[in-house]
């Protein structure tokens, strides 16, 4: 038993997240109707039942693996260890746990990590600082950014624990392509030997496939949002994004889209809006909040404000040819991982992010566009004020600009983002 309790505190923070997100399931199951918040109560299911298998591989002994959210979690399949999402898991405790992880941003601040980088990056290296995590190894690439290549090192230079970085090119193009393919493959094969495993690519040419067909309904999902009423609830925006990142490529993160959807539809057939009446419809090109996701119904009931995708629910790739060689396999990874939510916009001149956005807009009947900036994003620094000279000049939409941190709420907390949101609104009633 003490064994097994050794092996498990391997991973104390996905342990909490497991028991909080259990707690929080139990309460939306017993306050909530059926049909409160459904999509809630499906990604609370998954991402649990999705940890709890997870939580077993690590009392097993197996190697604990972290990896960057910029990794598609399914490319790990090829092993047997327990896949630890660095970002996902702290942003989702961010949300869960009463004073989510701040603790472990000051920890990491006082350590001597500045104050203006990530925290999607700090709450795990806070974590590990504090002895919560032991790695095996760690895979990165070399993107969305500068906070990215800065703290990563940390886990290897002070935690000693192995770091496999694939360096992912700026050209997107043919060769650009081949290059990161090699680097996946090589990076795959590195930590086959850190963690005394032989990748298994057959394998994960089924976890693959898995995706492949979430790709399809999530595509399906963003087609049905340019109805009017929106179909989708606000929170889809938010627990979406946690099941793509936790547990991308499993059985559990392809029947929660697969429920989704049928909810969606069921909205669809019945022009029926989740809060009720849908009066302003807004894309957030960024991300929507994740230390208190409140700020999703709230929109929703409060506002009739439809949040019709953040930027984790708007990034889509083409389908991964399993069917074909090991080559043409990897050369697919290698688009999808540099197509990536934030990985996309944050790797190429600001022109074709531009386009989209203006592009979305007339598609989605948009009424307006709300921006997060956080400081940690100093990639995207000049790119809301070029977003907003063009969403204005181009379709004569305005877009409210907020500054904010993702996972802390100390930076601005919820109510005077809600200030700020209803004050705009009311420049569009």
């Amino acid at each position: 038993m003490k064994k097994v309790l050794e092996m498990e505190n391997r991973v104390i923070p996905i342990r909490m997240l497991h028991e909080s997100l259990s707690t929080t399931y139990q309460l939306v199951k017993g306050i909530l109707p059926e049909n409160g918040i459904p999509e809630l109560r499906i990604a609370l299911h998954a991402v649990k039942t999705a940890l709890e298998r997870n939580l077993e591989k690590a009392r097993e002994g197996l190697p604990v693996v972290g990896y960057h959210f910029a990794i598609p979690g399914e490319y790990l399949s090829c092993f047997e260890c327990v896949p630890v999402c660095l970002e996902g898991t702290g942003y989702y405790l961010s949300t869960l746990l009463l004073d989510g992880v701040e603790k472990y941003y000051d920890l990491m601040i006082n350590w001597g990590h500045p104050f203006h980088t990530c925290t999607a990056q700090k709450g795990p290296m806070g974590m590990a600082l504090d002895d919560l995590f032991q790695f095996d190894a760690i895979f990165a690439p070399t993107a969305p950014c500068d906070n990215t290549c800065a703290s990563y090192p940390f886990f290897e230079l002070e935690k000693k624990f192995p770091l496999i970085i694939a360096d992912m090119p700026f050209r997107r193009d043919q060769r650009g392509y081949e290059y990161y393919a090699e680097q996946l493959k090589k990076s795959l094969l590195k930590l086959g030997e850190i963690i005394g495993q032989e990748p298994d690519f057959e394998k994960m040419k089924k976890h693959i496939e898995i995706e492949n067909k979430v790709q399809q309904i999530r595509l399906e999902i963003f087609e049905l949002t340019k109805a009017i009423p929106s179909p989708i609830s606000n929170i889809y925006n938010a627990v979406s994004a946690g099941s793509f990142i936790l547990v991308s490529g499993t059985k559990e993160n392809l029947s929660f889209y697969e429920q989704v959807l049928e909810i969606v539809k069921e909205r669809y057939r019945k022009k029926q809006h989740h809060g009720g009446e849908e009066k302003i419809r807004s894309i957030w090109p960024y991300m929507v909040t994740y230390f208190d996701m409140s700020l999703c119904e709230w929109l929703d009931r409060e506002l009739g404000m439809s949040v019709l995708f953040d930027i984790f629910n708007y990034n889509f790739a083409e389908p991964v040819n399993t069917e074909s060689d090991i080559d043409t396999m990897f050369y697919d990874m290698s688009k999808k991982g540099m197509g990536w939510p934030m990985v996309k916009q944050s790797t190429d001149y600001y022109y074709a992010s531009l386009e989209n956005c203006l592009q979305m807009a007339k598609e989605f009947s948009a009424d307006c566009f709300i921006y997060t900036q956080s400081i940690a994003c100093k990639q995207f620094g000049s790119f809301p004020q070029l977003l907003r000279e063009a969403l204005m000049d181009e379709l004569g939409i305005p877009m409210l600009l907020i500054e904010f941190d993702v996972g802390d709420k100390r930076f601005t907390p919820l109510k005077v983002i809600k200030e700020k949101i209803k004050l705009f609104t009311q420049t569009l009633m």
